[in-house]
């Protein structure tokens, strides 16, 4: 499968290797009944020319996935920040200061249902293979006891060497030490390459007793590409496109 880029010229500015992030956020919600899924791709891709302007912002991976039985569409994003001070500047402006509706600040809005959302520091992070080939994306998040920076900073090693083992696109480790939170965030060119049980928990220190508390496999509908749109690449990417659908409002111009 291509991935395909939405404007001018190819994906540009990504390469393979660790990157070199301190910091990511990442929120997941359902979708409020009666939101169409081409309503949302053009939604997010007017929207993204406001939100991927802030400071640091590496990329953003929107995931996409439907409950067969309630038919929810649940959504998100995975973010990686260059800093710190950038992904509190993020959680900041799109908390108190942001508004695409007169009044209502960006995470209140009300299709947007049982919002969760954290801010997280950066273990490690790598691409293993080109944007290509980032089609869909596994999130886990684990729940530990005691000090886990450390052991984090030692077992990310252990992650990057199993998820290059595995084949995958990328990965990322990511901790929320004020909610005891470990995150891992992979990446694949089919959701095969993903399915199956975790294979984080051998990984970590019996120590922490790492708790798995949510797992989401899910297509990826769009990346926003802020490296890209600055080196005049595409702003944007569809990669499951079809059988997503392509945004349809106008390309924007770098």
């Amino acid at each position: 499968m291509t991935t395909h880029a939405y404007g001018p010229g190819p994906i540009k500015g990504y390469d393979i290797g660790p990157l070199a992030m301190e910091a990511a956020f990442t929120s997941d919600f359902p979708l409020a009944d009666g939101v169409g899924l081409q309503e949302i791709v053009d939604k997010q891709e007017v929207e993204r020319r406001v939100m991927d302007a802030r400071p640091g912002m590496y990329a953003k991976y929107m995931p996409s996935r439907f409950d067969p039985l309630g038919g929810r569409h649940y959504t998100g994003g995975r973010y990686l920040f260059e800093t710190w001070a950038d992904v509190l500047d993020y959680e900041r402006f799109t908390s108190q200061e942001l508004e695409f509706e007169p009044g209502v600040t960006f995470w209140s809005r009300p299709f947007f249902l049982d919002v969760e959302r954290y801010v997280w520091r950066v273990a490690g992070a790598h691409n293993f293979a080109p944007l290509d080939a980032h089609h869909v994306s596994r999130f886990e998040r684990f729940r530990y006891e005691g000090d886990a920076e450390a052991a984090l900073d030692r077992a990310w090693a252990r992650v990057r060497d199993e998820a290059e083992a595995r084949g995958l696109g990328g990965a990322w480790l990511l901790h929320q030490p004020e909610h005891r939170l470990i995150g891992l965030h992979t990446i694949a060119s089919t959701a095969d390459e993903l399915a199956g049980p975790s294979w984080l928990g051998p990984l970590l220190p019996a120590a922490l007793r790492a708790e798995p508390v949510f797992d989401r496999v899910s297509a990826l509908l769009s990346l926003w590409l802020p490296k890209s749109r600055h080196a005049g690449g595409a702003p944007s990417a569809y990669p499951m496109s079809p059988p997503l659908p392509l945004p349809t409002v106008a390309p924007q111009e770098v």
